[in-house]
């Protein structure tokens, strides 16, 4: 009859406010830790998502024989002639006419930070790919979007994908696009030398492309 008492008695206070302070004791470690996973998860998402649509992009060209125009933009509708913006989410990929008298025509488009509200891209509004696949110059009045397509001194062209988490232990993604054509996501904090998922030169600023009139 007392055992059976005891068992129907509950938790006390002193046993509650225990169990309460191991939970919170918990929480305190595993939070800044889902955080970290979930912006990590997002970045990664985006840079992923940027590379392949690059890809897309080089692939047209290829397969069209056409010189093709990824660019950056803030406007939602999807159209060849809006205006391009290197601090734009949505992304357009456009196939430039053969003569002056035709028209561009849009292949796809999407956003580069979509179901990712902590992300941010940096780097060129617009970038053109030959019909070799591979990153070429067009001035403004080919792209049609207001910004020329150029090409750096370096060997490559850097998309940046950040978060504007604040936690510990997040992850700084970049895409690059070689001269060459390749397109590949590296972590500009480490050295491709020293691990797969590097990068082949750390902590490199992302591409500006200045708009050329």
């Amino acid at each position: 009859m007392q055992l059976s008492s005891l068992r129907q008695r509950g938790l006390t206070l002193l046993e509650l406010m225990v169990v309460i302070a191991i939970i919170a004791m918990v929480s305190a470690y595993a939070v800044p830790g889902l955080r970290a996973f979930s912006a990590n998860t997002q970045v990664r998402n985006s840079a992923t998502n940027l590379q392949v649509v690059l890809k897309e992009a080089q692939t047209e060209a290829s397969r069209t024989f056409r010189q093709v125009l990824f660019y950056r933009t803030a406007a939602t509708n999807c159209t060849a002639t809006a205006t391009a913006s290197a601090t734009g989410n949505r992304w357009v990929i456009v196939t430039l006419p053969l003569v002056s008298t035709g028209s561009a025509s849009v292949v796809k488009c999407g956003s580069l930070t979509e179901a990712s509200p902590q992300v941010t891209v940096s780097g060129p509004a617009v970038l053109c790919f030959g019909s070799s696949g591979r990153p070429t110059a067009l001035p403004s009045s080919a792209t049609g979007v207001g910004t020329a397509c150029t090409l750096p001194a370096t060997d490559q062209i850097i998309y940046g994908v950040d978060t504007t988490a604040t936690t510990a232990n997040l992850k700084k993604l970049q895409v690059w696009v070689t001269l060459g054509g390749g397109v590949r996501t590296c972590d500009s904090q480490r050295l491709a030398s020293a691990a797969a998922d590097g990068c082949p030169a750390t902590n490199q600023t992302p591409t500006g492309v200045t708009a050329t009139p």
